[in-house]
């Protein structure tokens, strides 16, 4: 089975976003607490899904944000090459949400760019990501809103380091507290594929293999 062209996923689903904002250091930092991928048409609340990876980078349609992830608003958003990807498994499962969750919320793709912001959160002793302590009873109501769990973060320096301080994942499998948790290990590192492989054949290949881990 081939992938569904992006034209034709955008007639099917939408994606919505949370946005919010932190100031620190003089700078106002964007983040995104959580995204939805959803069937038009509808209205169920009770995710398929929920899917980790690693940080949020499409965000330039954020438009005014609040300084309190439980203040901000759902927001329609332009779909990223890793949604319509994950919009092909939606397909594939006949899924109608899911509901994707970060490592991190810090909207910023680059790694190097990210580091400098976590710094400046771990200096000031704020949370930048759900895994952290302080977000437990929000995390755990959101882990718990799925029929799936999926660790889909990849295999980037960061990626690893902050699954291993959250105590999410050790090479292989995910820790115990997480042992529900599916993934679709990489050999070579031992840590979760990304959902967007660099080529279409091995796009073509993650959907596969991620049914027969689903099933």
């Amino acid at each position: 089975m081939s992938l569904i062209p992006a034209e034709h996923l955008k007639k099917i689903f939408s994606v919505e976003a949370k946005f919010y904002h932190v100031e620190i250091e003089g700078e106002k930092i964007l983040m995104r607490r959580e995204a939805h991928i959803r069937r038009n048409g509808i209205s169920t609340t009770r995710a398929d899904a929920v899917i980790v990876m690693i940080n949020p980078s499409n965000c330039t349609q954020a438009g005014e944000t609040f300084k309190s992830p439980q203040d901000a608003e759902w927001i329609s958003t332009k779909p990223n090459p890793t949604q319509y990807q994950l919009m092909n498994l939606m397909e594939r499962q006949e899924w109608n949400l899911i509901t994707l969750i970060n490592l991190s919320d810090i909207c910023e793709g680059n790694m190097g760019n990210f580091k400098i912001l976590e710094n400046k959160f771990n200096r000031a002793g704020v949370p930048h990501s759900l895994f952290q302590e302080k977000n437990a009873k929000e995390r755990e109501a959101l882990l718990a809103s799925a029929n799936h769990l999926i660790f889909a973060w990849g295999s980037t320096n960061v990626a690893k380091r902050l699954a291993m301080e959250f105590g999410l994942f050790q090479k292989g499998r995910p820790e115990e507290s997480y042992s529900h948790a599916k993934a679709l290990v990489a050999a070579e590192s031992g840590f979760p594929r990304h959902p967007k492989p660099a080529t279409v054949a091995d796009r073509v290949v993650w959907l596969q293999r991620m049914e027969d881990v689903l099933q």
